[in-house]
């Protein structure tokens, strides 16, 4: 179905739009670089990220995909609700956390692919699966594709607003390294592409925003300090930038040390697939 609004256009145009693709570039070893940074902000997100997983309709009997699983933020959590899950991401060094990750929760119903989801085909590089799961990944623009590929529900999750992952690790560490993301927040341009994007192609999306956010406690300021510096390098001689960075962000707690905490909003939009017009 044709909308009045172009909102497929508008989406590339703003929060879809993709650099021209370039094969000397090698991806996987592009995010296989961010991997340990990626897997210790999971931790520090982790009390949100079960607030996720709960408002995902998964159950034992149901087999679910989670593309783009990098370091198994989403992994490991489904694994202890679902059947069996089976964690898709194109860089090995993301399925090296992931797999640590499975292993230290003690579970063996995780399936770990290395895998290309664009170039990937249904039926003979992966199967349908009850539940597809989709974080904070290019595969949130592919929605034809996610509704073939579930049985029961897709789901999509990404930051309604910001600031995202991108921009809370950024703010530590601006002043030290060059080229970071800047915030930019335009509400004309969120979450509600995608929902007008699938209300066009005759589904009906249902849509969650909830608190999301990255917390961790320390002894001390230093030990904070200690801690956060490992998202990135700080040099001897910018530390006090670095602590000028982090101390908005500490408080102290009843324990007697600090409290980093940074919160921001996460949408999820979810649907059970149905047959596409034409698709």
């Amino acid at each position: 179905m044709n909308g009045l609004i172009n909102w497929s256009e508008l989406y590339k145009r703003t929060a879809g739009r993709k650099p021209p693709k370039d094969d000397s570039v090698d991806l996987a070893e592009v995010w296989g670089r961010s991997a340990d940074m990626y897997d210790r902000m999971a931790k520090m997100e982790k009390p949100y990220t079960q607030m996720q997983i709960d408002r995902i309709l998964a159950g034992p009997e149901d087999s679910v995909m989670d593309i783009g699983c990098g370091p198994g933020r989403l992994t490991v959590p489904l694994a202890q609700k679902a059947g069996r899950v089976t964690a898709l991401d194109l860089a090995p060094r993301m399925l090296e956390y992931c797999e640590k990750n499975v292993r230290a929760a003690g579970l063996d119903n995780v399936t770990i692919k290395e895998m290309d989801w664009e170039t990937a085909q249904l039926g003979k590089d992966f199967e349908k699966h009850d539940v597809v799961v989709v974080s904070r990944t290019v595969a949130l623009n592919d929605l034809i594709r996610l509704n073939q590929t579930a049985n029961k529900y897709v789901f999509l999750l990404s930051f309604a607003q910001m600031p995202s992952l991108k921009i809370i690790r950024d703010d530590l560490f601006r002043g030290i390294e060059e080229g970071l993301m800047q915030p930019r927040e335009d509400r004309m341009f969120g979450y509600n592409l995608t929902f007008n994007m699938l209300y066009d192609l005759g589904i009906n999306p249902n849509v969650n925003v909830i608190t999301d956010g990255f917390t961790k406690d320390f002894e001390s300021r230093e030990a904070a300090y200690d801690d956060l510096r490992l998202l990135g390098e700080v040099p001897p001689e910018k530390m006090d930038i670095f602590r000028r960075n982090v101390d908005p962000w500490l408080k102290e707690n009843p324990q007697g040390g600090v409290t980093f905490r940074r919160e921001t909003k996460t949408y999820i939009i979810w649907w059970e697939p149905v047959e596409l017009e034409g698709k």
